[in-house]
């Protein structure tokens, strides 16, 4: 449940674990959580992090929106959006997260970019 799932983000983050930290490649839990379908955890997380993490690129140049457009995530991708996300930024090949969701053939994605 919803309900679980916050209480165990809250654990783990009263324990120290920080939402900013990054992975091999760069990207954050922030970067994860917008490729899920977890409109909820992304705004507890997206709340915990702060406005400016939702530009926040990994080693490959892609923020948190290109994720969820490369996931096919339209409510995620509408949140990220209206908490100030940049569509215009580009990853390290050149693409928007519009570029990547018309790549997959994601058109409601697409739209909403």
């Amino acid at each position: 449940s919803s309900e679980s799932q916050d209480y165990v983000v809250d654990a783990v983050l009263r324990k120290g674990f920080k939402v900013t930290e990054k992975d091999k490649h760069g990207a954050s839990v922030l970067h994860y959580a917008a490729g899920t379908r977890s409109v909820k955890l992304l705004k507890l997380l997206l709340k915990r992090c702060g406005d400016a993490s939702v530009n926040e690129e990994d080693n490959f140049g892609s923020t948190p929106l290109h994720y969820a457009a490369f996931s096919n995530r339209t409510k995620t991708t509408q949140l990220l959006l209206e908490m100030g996300c940049k569509k215009d930024k580009k990853d390290h090949k050149g693409r928007t997260a519009a570029d990547l969701a018309q790549m997959m053939g994601y058109g409601d994605i697409v739209q909403l970019l």
